[in-house]
């Protein structure tokens, strides 16, 4: 079984990502690939081309300044996502053929049905929270104001309309421990 991984930022899903792993899923992190991907010598250029060297640090991507940038133009957000997730969305599918013997993969995916990537889920499981405590949790982890931690939020499908697509939900607006057990809840039912 192949279940989709989502959520918005601070939401608790790389925390659920962790346990499930724990418990014996195999993981496919869409953000790690990212990250590989981004600091490839080849996308690195290309990057830096369309977005300017100052998003470049000692040949490594500045992802904060790139954030930024992004964040700002929804143009280049675009145009970030056209150079990248064809590269990524490969990668995804190739680790999916891979590890088909898996008792369960898990698609660690945050801009899941923003990327159109469901389709390659047999199930998706959202992790939600309240959005005063998702902006500070950006806040804490990211050390930027409140602003633009609304404006990082806004840019994703609202948790809301994620909600109605998803077959699952965790509400994460309470404690870690709280989290842990309706993690391994859900994973007895999904691998019954």
């Amino acid at each position: 079984m192949i279940l989709g991984l989502t959520g918005g930022i601070a939401s608790g899903k790389s925390t659920v990502s962790k346990k499930l792993k724990e418990l014996g899923s195999y993981i496919i992190d869409a953000d790690k690939i990212s990250r590989e991907v981004s600091n490839s010598i080849r996308v690195l250029k290309e990057l830096e081309e369309n977005f300017g060297s100052e998003i470049i640090d000692h040949g490594h991507l500045d992802r904060q300044k790139l954030r930024k940038t992004i964040f700002e133009d929804e143009e280049k957000r675009e145009l970030l996502n056209s150079i990248m997730h064809p590269i990524i969305v490969g990668k995804i599918i190739e680790k999916i053929e891979n590890n088909v013997e898996e008792k369960l993969i898990v698609l660690d995916i945050p801009l899941l049905y923003e990327t159109g990537l469901e389709y390659l889920c047999d199930k998706i499981l959202i992790v939600c929270t309240d959005e005063n405590i998702q902006v500070e949790r950006v806040k804490q982890r990211d050390g930027i104001e409140v602003e633009m931690a609304k404006k990082i939020i806004g840019s994703q499908m609202s948790l809301s309309e994620k909600q109605k697509k998803s077959a699952i939900h965790i509400e994460n607006n309470g404690g870690l421990e709280e989290l842990l057990k309706k993690v391994e809840l859900i994973y007895s039912e999904i691998i019954k």
